[in-house]
């Protein structure tokens, strides 16, 4: 067995040849579909015949109508064609704690294709409560690093960018210009403030999210300093963080995230979830 090239008016047409006979690269996958996905087996099996990484053949797939079996469960809620433009799109995560550790894990196992995350900190021990990814293993190493490896290993076919400083309007802003959305998992309301003024200014998709305590508030698209009148620290370090909040939060961020990048029906008002009386509010 061995690799050919021939010429082709499309992309990802690869062959080999196997006794005598040429194959296509994707009619290798149609050939070996597993109950009409994509399996990791047929995938990985593509990768060592067609000398190509995981996410070429992710890509080709999706974009012959192919599903991988990952995404089996997405299915009626999204097509196929909708998983492919989520493989297609990239989000900006600023701050990899609670909210964008959680947001960065489900953005990978949706199907995003492509993620940036951004800060400067390091986990420490006063993070295990919440923190996805924070474990005693992970302590003093950087969250944007630690986040990269392992929302990879989830998703193979996702490309991580990793940004292990802290987010500086002044100098970073050139970030937001080449993703679609972009995520505040922040906890400096003043910095939140300024990112969406910036994701204003320069037309791009932006999601908020903020907790304390039993509570959290959200916000797609809009600037936030009519929800922070007074200016100082957040007030989830006079409420606390617990898991739960963050956990929840994170998904509203995250359905806010998905219906921005598939042009659906968004939140325009900010919203507050009170995890104590079960209530979300219009601010």
């Amino acid at each position: 067995m061995y690799i050919v090239f021939l010429p082709y008016k499309m992309d990802f047409h690869v062959y080999y040849t196997f006794k005598g006979i040429i194959v296509e690269r994707l009619e290798f996958l149609r050939n070996h579909l597993d109950d009409g996905f994509l399996s990791l087996k047929t995938t990985f099996d593509a990768m060592k015949i067609f000398t190509c990484n995981f996410k070429d053949v992710e890509e080709e797939a999706l974009k012959a109508g192919i599903l991988p079996l990952r995404y089996k469960r997405n299915q009626n809620t999204l097509s196929t064609q909708e998983q492919y433009a989520l493989f297609q799109s990239s989000v900006l995560i600023i701050g990899c704690g609670g909210l964008g550790g959680f947001v960065g894990e489900m953005l990978a196992r949706i199907g995003v294709g492509n993620l940036m995350v951004c800060d400067g900190d390091v986990f420490e021990e006063h993070n295990l409560n919440r923190q996805n990814f924070s474990t005693p293993k992970t302590l003093g190493h950087f969250k944007a690093e630690v986040l990269k490896e392992s929302l990879e290993a989830i998703n193979p076919a996702l490309h991580v960018k990793s940004i292990p400083h802290f987010f500086e309007p002044k100098t970073d802003a050139f970030l937001l210009d080449s993703v679609d959305v972009i995520v505040d998992a922040l906890d400096n309301p003043e910095l939140k403030c300024t990112l969406a003024t910036l994701c204003q200014q320069k037309n791009k998709a932006f999601v908020h999210g903020a907790i304390a305590g039993y509570y959290s508030q959200f916000a797609s698209c809009t600037t936030l300093e009519h929800l922070y009148k007074e200016k100082g620290d957040g007030a989830e370090k006079k409420s606390g963080n617990p898991s739960f909040t963050v956990c929840f939060a994170a998904a509203i961020q995250s359905t806010e995230v998905v219906k921005l990048l598939l042009k659906k029906p968004h939140l325009h008002a900010p919203l507050m979830g009170d995890l104590w009386e079960y209530e979300l509010i219009s601010l």
